[in-house]
């Protein structure tokens, strides 16, 4: 007969890294003019700075309240 043994909780990690400042995502509410501007922002960005810092821009929400 198979012994019964009591069900273990699920491993939590125990160590809780809070995330860089440029590590932080922003929710912004999407609209079609919303993402209009957002391309418009992203390709002229593009242009003149570095692909990391547009990378930081759109991650912090610049794209779209810019």
């Amino acid at each position: 007969m198979r012994e019964v043994t009591k069900a273990r909780a699920p491993t939590v990690a125990r160590h809780y890294r809070r995330p860089a400042h440029d590590e932080v995502l922003i929710h912004v509410p999407l609209r079609a003019a919303d993402a209009k501007r957002s391309v418009q922002n992203i390709l002229q960005w593009n242009g003149y700075l570095p692909a990391s810092c547009v990378r930081t821009m759109v991650r912090m929400g610049w794209d779209y309240t810019t």
